[in-house]
């Protein structure tokens, strides 16, 4: 049976491939972040905070595009690749592999109210910028949501042309991750615990119980333990998703 390739980033060590008990490196001495799957088999990452690259199933690193903007995270929705940036936008992979700013994105709801999670102390910037922390879509593709920090998690139905506000932006929300199967279910960590939605994103609810401490700073499904007939969810991490925290600092 063939081993998986796990990939591990890293803030400035550049990437990992981990097979069985070899380890390779194959992005050296850059940040690396954001990784997703291509929806071909590969990956894709962002590195050196201003360049889209996607890693064939082969194991081979290409540039797919560029970007004047500080790039924070990607994913692949049909056919497809978004990227959100360090200062809250979101860009679109063109046919001529150039990524255009979604203008849709800049107009939704509430975007006024949205605030960075830092401050400025003797001078210098503490703590993140406002920006995209994750993306993701449903299972099917007809629906996408973008996590911003700090500004909820605004959605959108029609391919990114317009954009809708879903949650309270003070959850803090740190993270969004859609379902690989069922498209009506997407979770999210925020600073005041594990937010579920069992309708694509529409409303959502908040889970304490069973979490270590509200605080949550990743979010991760793991099997398909769930009812999707009944649309019922039972916080049991070990089963259905993971939930990580930082040891209580702020993210």
């Amino acid at each position: 049976m063939t081993k998986p390739t796990i990939l591990v980033a890293t803030w400035g060590d550049g990437l990992f491939a981990v097979t069985g008990e070899r380890r390779t490196q194959e992005i050296a001495n850059q940040p690396v972040r954001g990784l997703a799957p291509d929806g071909r088999g590969g990956a894709l990452a962002i590195v050196g905070r201003h360049s889209l690259r996607r890693r064939a199933p082969s194991g081979e690193w290409a540039t797919v595009a560029t970007s004047e903007f500080e790039l924070s995270c990607c994913m692949a929705a049909r056919d497809a690749i978004y990227v959100g940036t360090d200062d809250a936008h979101i860009l679109r992979l063109s046919q001529g592999g150039v990524l255009d700013p979604i203008d849709g994105f800049n107009n939704v709801a509430g975007r006024d109210t949205w605030f960075a999670g830092s401050a400025i102390v003797n001078g210098q910037r503490l703590g993140p910028p406002l920006g995209i922390r994750s993306l993701a879509a449903n299972s099917n593709g007809t629906i996408m949501f973008a996590n911003v920090h700090v500004g909820g998690i605004p959605r959108s139905t029609d391919g990114g042309r317009t954009w809708q506000p879903t949650i309270d932006i003070n959850n803090d929300v740190h993270e969004v991750r859609a379902h690989q199967v069922d498209p009506d279910i997407v979770i999210a960590a925020s600073a005041v615990g594990l937010c579920i939605s069992r309708d694509a994103g529409a409303t959502w609810t908040i889970e304490r119980d069973g979490l270590h401490a509200a605080y949550c700073s990743a979010v991760a499904f793991s099997g398909e333990a769930f009812s999707s007939q009944r649309r019922q969810i039972t916080l049991q991490p070990r089963e259905e998703f993971i939930v990580g925290r930082s040891n209580g600092m702020e993210t």
